[in-house]
């Protein structure tokens, strides 16, 4: 009995050192593979959809994006199904631009913002 009550006083440390990366701290830190999901609200829909982007290039003060092809109903899609794809402009964030993502700007009709980093 003893023995349990010990594990029960370290549960919620070991569950505060095992916790994932904040959204807010994996943008900090961007790294290759990273795939950015950014929600959106299209004009006249009741429901949000999502686009992505897949980080394929950090530089010091900059990152480099992939878009996908197509967005999706759900924060959760299958990446294998987006098709990434290099497009003729190359998107690219400053570190600075890219903490900005994960607010809304003021006068964006979208109402998009970067709610999630999927890392592999």
């Amino acid at each position: 009995m003893l023995k349990m009550f010990r594990l029960l006083l370290w549960l919620p440390l070991l569950a505060a050192c095992s916790g994932s990366e904040s959204v807010q701290e994996q943008v900090a830190d961007p790294q290759v593979g990273d795939v950015y999901v950014v929600q959106f609200q299209p004009q006249g829909s009741p429901a949000p959809r999502y686009y992505f982007y897949h980080l394929f290039r950090v530089a010091p003060d900059s990152v480099y994006l992939h878009p996908a092809r197509q967005d999706s109903p759900s924060p959760d899609a299958d990446l294998r199904q987006l098709a990434f794809e290099p497009t003729p402009k190359t998107i690219v964030y400053t570190r600075a631009e890219l903490r900005e993502l994960l607010e809304l700007q003021p006068g964006d009709v979208t109402k998009s913002h970067l709610i999630q980093v999927r890392r592999p």
